[in-house]
């Protein structure tokens, strides 16, 4: 089995947000690359959570009944992510990282300071998952779904 870090996407290819970034800026990221969700790091580049569509959505029917909330200067740090999605370290076992998978469509990566590193998605962890079980159960199903 591969080491999992073969499979990280490195925070310099992958798509995030800071937490002083605005909803405006939030907002068009999320139309400009049609993810549902985004890792979010701090000043210091430390992960601090998981955005997601609906947290958009909430802080927009919450500026509509609230004209102190503006949306230009609202920043994402001011808004209560509702997923929350568990991070992974850099030596966590290949076991957790499939647990995790399970439930999150992407796994963010942190060093020992919390620093984000870059993300982990559910598609290279089950393509690595089926490598691992083609290759200890003679006839199991290979990448393209065929024994």
């Amino acid at each position: 089995m591969k080491n999992h870090l073969f499979h990280l996407l490195p925070k310099s290819n992958t798509v995030f947000l800071n937490s002083t970034d605005s909803y405006q800026q939030a907002y068009n990221m999320f139309i400009l690359t049609n993810y549902t969700a985004l890792p979010v790091i701090n000043k210091k580049g430390q992960y601090v959570g998981t955005i997601c569509e609906g947290d958009l959505l909430r802080v927009l029917s919450l500026s509509m009944t609230h004209p102190e909330i503006i949306l230009d200067t609202f920043e994402i740090k001011d808004i209560e992510f509702k997923t929350k999605t568990e991070v992974a370290r850099i030596n966590e076992s290949f076991d957790r990282l499939v647990s995790l998978a399970v439930s999150q469509n992407f796994i963010p990566v942190v060093d020992d300071q919390g620093v984000f590193i870059g993300i982990l998605r559910r598609q290279e962890l089950i393509r690595e998952l089926i490598n691992v079980v083609t290759d200890q159960i003679p006839g199991a199903l290979n990448e393209e779904g065929e024994s």
